[in-house]
């Protein structure tokens, strides 16, 4: 169809259980006007457990530079922000809080 645009989902970070702070690997995503940034989020563990994710991006594959930070994360759901990039490159960057081992189970897209 003429004038229909088709977003493709990238894997920022396959769902797994996560621990510790971690930083995804810098993906090819941009120059593009909007993109959308999904966060599912299936299993929560530990006391007062919470995760701020950010997306990050940059020229090199090892972005640094922060692009949205999502609203502080505590419980299962599902979550998106969106955002403009210049860059080529974008990753997801996670901050685990809480006490007693605290987990969550994650994934995060975005459409390029």
């Amino acid at each position: 169809m003429i004038g229909k645009t088709i977003d493709t989902l990238l894997e920022l970070k396959a769902s797994g259980a996560e621990t510790t702070s971690t930083d995804g690997t810098g993906k090819a995503i941009g120059p593009t006007d909007l993109v959308k940034a999904m966060i599912k989020v299936t299993a929560v563990a530990g006391t007062n457990p919470t995760l701020d994710l950010k997306i990050q991006d940059g020229s090199t594959s090892t972005p640094t530079t922060d692009r949205v930070k999502l609203p502080q994360i505590t419980a299962v759901g599902e979550y998106e922000a969106y955002f403009k990039t210049a860059q080529k490159y974008a990753r997801y960057s996670s901050v685990i809080g809480g006490t007693g081992s605290p987990s969550f189970t994650y994934s995060v897209y975005v459409t390029a």
